[in-house]
């Protein structure tokens, strides 16, 4: 007899259970896995654009691989941050208390001062360069940590601290920036990559402008920090470097040109000699007039109407309120004059050597070089250092005086180019620029009081008041010989004293003059 747990019956009933519930079983599986296959067919299909819908392989190009116009639009991460928040626009009130610092009180960029706005004559713009100086100096290390920096070379964070600065021009109502082209995109060797930083960083400016109008004054070719111009960029003794800076100023062009910057700026800092038995000067000298030749031309053929600028190379820390550390005045002197650019003069000469005086202008600091600019009618503009003593009001007089007189701000008009101190923070820093801003206004309001008052151009024509009649006149009117001057000479001889010029009453004017601008 068989076992009632083994009989036929009951093994048939066993099986016929288990075959059921592995079907159950799969048929649960296969319900699952359709269930996810329709819900990544949904999302694929979500992706896909109306043009595209019939091909699934363009689907996924579209997806994965953004097109180069949607990089471009992309926004820097935290772009809605206000990182001056505390700190309203900066607003002209001349009733401001001496603790008010976050207020004009000579600037009011609307108010008409000479037949013109005062913003016409100051026509301010912020340096992109030093706004990004982190505190560091020679002697330490950057102390700033400014929260919209991440410390990285990345697209965006060049981004951001482009929209800061927007940010900052709008609240001290500055229209104009300038900036290096390496101040722009994060720098590569490679040529595709380098293109696409700057189509990215070209559109996103072009939409800061829009909304913050505010303009991109000059940008300037970086021709000093790349190891390959250690020995000059036009100058080097590789031709390699001279193309390489070439290659550069070239797209730099285009970029101005397409940010619609109404200069160009050339600055020529490494361009001279260590020692002459190992420089052929004659060569570097025309190599730099032939590169200088080629931008202006260059220019013409993109029909780019810019004014082309060359700011000779200034040690920026040759003021009172700086002792040069360890430099001695006579080691900086001499590292000046190997330059083949040190001063406005030699400058000037070059270009007028080189016939490309009709290209350039030259942008100075205050005094003494931006004087001799004026003069022969090539001052382009001027660059006031956060080293410069703003309570030089003299000075500044002067320089405001000398941009009145030729009746309009020069195309390059005033760069801020200041460095906030190593300890400062955001309020500090929004400070320096009203500092700044406001000393200079001050100076215009007194420039245009001298001149209106006609303190020195009286003394002036007193003192050369010989020139304006006689034989004085054909000095400067008409063509004269050495013998005529010999001839007056005899039958006119001077006799008596020397006129006095009254150098200190005219000086002592001047000042009270200064010390009286609060009641202008």
């Amino acid at each position: 007899m068989y076992c009632h747990c083994h009989s036929p019956s009951s093994t048939h009933i066993i099986h016929r259970h288990i075959a059921l519930h592995v079907i159950s079983h799969h048929l649960q599986t296969t319900c699952i896995a359709e269930q996810k296959r329709s819900l990544v067919s949904r999302q694929r299909i979500s992706h896909i654009t109306p043009g595209c819908a019939h091909s699934r392989y363009s689907n996924m190009a579209t997806y994965t691989q953004p097109t180069a116009k949607r990089q471009k639009v992309r926004e820097p991460r935290s772009d809605n941050v206000d990182y001056f928040q505390g700190i309203d626009k900066i607003e002209y009130n001349n009733m401001a208390s001496p603790s008010e610092t976050t207020s004009y009180r000579y600037y009011n960029s609307s108010e008409r001062v000479h037949s013109r706005p005062m913003e016409d004559w100051l026509k301010y713009s912020v340096s992109f360069t030093d706004f990004r100086n982190y505190g560091s100096d020679p002697c330490g290390r950057p102390l700033h940590s400014r929260s919209w920096d991440d410390g990285t070379d990345s697209m965006d964070n060049h981004k951001r601290h482009l929209k800061v600065l927007f940010e900052l021009c709008a609240k001290l109502g500055v229209k104009y920036w300038t900036a290096f082209d390496t101040d722009l995109i994060p720098w590569s060797e490679s040529w595709e990559e380098n293109k696409t930083h700057w189509d990215d960083v070209v559109e996103y400016i072009q939409e800061l402008a829009s909304r913050y109008h505010v303009k991109l004054l000059w940008i300037a070719p970086d021709l000093h920090t790349h190891p390959r111009y250690a020995s000059g960029a036009f100058t080097s003794n590789d031709a390699t470097t001279f193309i390489q800076a070439a290659t550069q100023i070239k797209k730099c062009l285009e970029v101005s040109q397409r940010l619609n910057a109404e200069c160009f700026l050339i600055w020529p800092y490494r361009e001279g000699y260590h020692t002459l038995f190992q420089t052929d000067v004659a060569r570097e000298i025309k190599l730099f007039a032939k590169l200088l030749k080629l931008t202006a031309e260059y220019k013409e053929r993109l029909n780019y109407r810019c004014q082309m600028l060359i700011m000779p190379y200034y040690s920026f820390y040759h003021s009172s309120r700086f002792s040069g550390g360890w430099q001695h005045r006579q080691w900086r002197e001499s590292d000046l004059i190997h330059k083949y650019m040190w001063d406005v003069t030699s400058c000037l000469y070059l270009l007028k050597n080189y016939n490309l005086d009709r290209y350039y202008k030259v942008a100075v600091t205050p005094g003494h070089h931006m004087y001799i600019a004026n003069v022969y009618n090539m001052l382009g503009g001027v660059t006031v250092s956060s080293e410069w003593d703003h309570y030089d009001s003299r000075t500044l007089t002067l320089m405001m005086k000398c941009i009145v007189d030729q009746g309009t701000a020069p195309p390059g008009g005033i760069n801020l180019k200041l460095c906030p101190r190593r300890d400062s923070d955001l309020r500090d820093l929004t400070t320096m620029y009203v500092k700044y801003i406001d000393a200079l206004a001050k100076a215009l309001r007194l420039a245009c009081t001298v001149i209106a008052e006609q303190i020195i151009s009286k003394h002036l024509q007193q003192r050369y008041s010989t020139y304006y009649s006689g034989f004085g006149s054909r000095l400067v009117g008409s063509d004269i010989s050495m013998e005529e001057c010999e001839e007056y000479y005899k039958k006119n001889h001077p006799h008596g004293e020397v006129t006095s010029s009254k150098f200190e009453h005219l000086d002592v004017v001047f000042q009270r003059h200064l010390d009286a601008c609060d009641h202008i």
